[in-house]
């Protein structure tokens, strides 16, 4: 079932136009490059840029949507696959109520309203189904993508001190979560 959200041209903050739409395994190259791009950052993603081959990654991802249970859709902006959020849900009875969310935008896409938008439409999909949680994890530094999960609802609920070392240095995990029924 597709939310309200999705499939539908809609304006960034700067005036661009965009549509957030459903995942398909043709898009696994574009996504592997924004992955890449967004990795290549070294500060939003935990795997480290070198880790992953495109091609290796690229398969992955489009295996991961043919055989998805959970949400997986992608932002279009200029033709481009310019953001990705994905919920998965996991398949054991004592935790098959949550869905963890991930979002990963392009740089030049960012601080113009399609987070917000891919988090309402991660809410909408997990009312839609049900479930009770949506969970995700988030760099402490990440103060942007914080923003946004707050004023989506979203509340703190844990820090996982040292969680990560990444480049000889310890990061901080930030648990966050959303609950439809609060």
């Amino acid at each position: 079932m597709m939310t309200e959200t999705t499939n539908e041209t809609q304006m960034a903050a700067d005036g661009r136009r965009w549509t957030l739409r459903p995942a398909r395994p043709s898009d696994a190259r574009a996504l592997a490059r924004l992955f890449a791009a967004v990795r290549g950052e070294g500060r939003w993603l935990l795997t480290p840029a070198n880790a992953v081959s495109e091609p290796s990654e690229a398969f992955f991802i489009g295996e991961m949507i043919r055989s998805s249970t959970g949400l997986a859709l992608v932002a279009e902006g200029d033709g481009d696959v310019v953001g990705n959020v994905l919920v998965t849900v996991e398949r054991n009875s004592v935790a098959n109520h949550v869905g963890t969310l991930s979002i990963v935008i392009d740089r030049e896409w960012r601080d113009v309203g399609i987070g917000s938008a891919m988090v309402r439409a991660a809410q909408d999909w997990i009312r839609e189904r049900g479930l009770a949680k949506l969970a995700l994890a988030v760099f402490p530094d990440n103060a942007r993508a914080i923003a946004v999960y707050e004023h989506c609802g979203f509340t703190r609920e844990g820090l996982r001190r040292q969680q990560y070392r990444v480049d000889g240095a310890f990061r901080d995990e930030l648990l966050m979560a959303w609950f439809p029924d609060q």
